[in-house]
């Protein structure tokens, strides 16, 4: 059946963000794992064996989903560790996608080579996130989250790069995911350290949206 994983993946992220309206914390325990996956496999079934950058995307998505479940075990209050576990692994996940979009621009300067003012608004809402989150963040934390920040801040500014380099309607597609992907991260660390009701609901639509508009960029200069 033609579309059946993109069917899939619509028909999973619809029973996420249901099982979290509805509170259904078991439904939202068994979809979450299997969101990422699904994705893996619509990109994997409609893209071209190119080599590296495929096999660098579908290993973020890896990551991602093992970040889920962690994150997933941490909320259900097995330890920090599990945070930092999870922190490792979406690290891990970016690491692989700033790869990928390194190798798409095939040696070529970059957007940013150009324009370098544009790294400013990026740094600066890092620094200002941060400087805000800082003093609610244990102490043994302080490195990981901030590593992690610095990571996906130049995750985002790896999608900047393409601008120019790939068709406009990529890049359009390509970073409206990675500044929603930032900004579910910012809403998840606003919640954990900052104090403030984010809710999950708008946390995981954010997530949802930055990874499938990433992915779906990709999906389209492999195709």
């Amino acid at each position: 059946m033609k579309n059946i994983w993109k069917i899939i993946f619509i028909l999973v992220c619809v029973i996420q963000i249901a099982a979290l309206v509805l509170q259904l914390p078991n439904l939202v325990f068994i979809s979450k794992p299997l969101l990422m996956p699904a994705l893996a496999l619509w990109m994997f079934s409609e893209t071209k064996p190119v080599r590296f950058v495929r096999g660098a995307w579908l290993a973020g998505l890896a990551f991602s989903t093992l970040g889920d479940i962690l994150l997933m075990v941490r909320a259900e209050g097995k330890g920090e560790i599990f945070f930092v576990l999870g922190l490792g692994a979406f690290l891990l996940a970016h690491v692989f996608y700033i790869g990928a979009l390194w190798f798409l621009l095939q040696g070529k300067s970059g957007y940013l080579r150009q324009n370098p003012l544009w790294v400013i608004p990026f740094a600066l809402y890092l620094l200002a996130l941060l400087g805000w989150l800082w003093p609610g963040i244990p102490a043994g934390l302080h490195f990981p989250v901030g590593a992690y920040g610095i990571v996906i801040t130049a995750m985002a500014l790896s999608v900047m790069q393409l601008r120019s380099h790939v068709p406009s309607t990529v890049f359009q597609i390509m970073m409206s995911g990675a500044i929603l992907f930032v900004l579910s991260d910012s809403l998840l660390a606003m919640g954990k350290f900052g104090n403030i009701s984010t809710g999950n609901i708008s946390v995981m639509v954010t997530y949802i949206l930055g990874q499938a508009l990433l992915t779906l960029g990709i999906m389209r200069l492999l195709k």
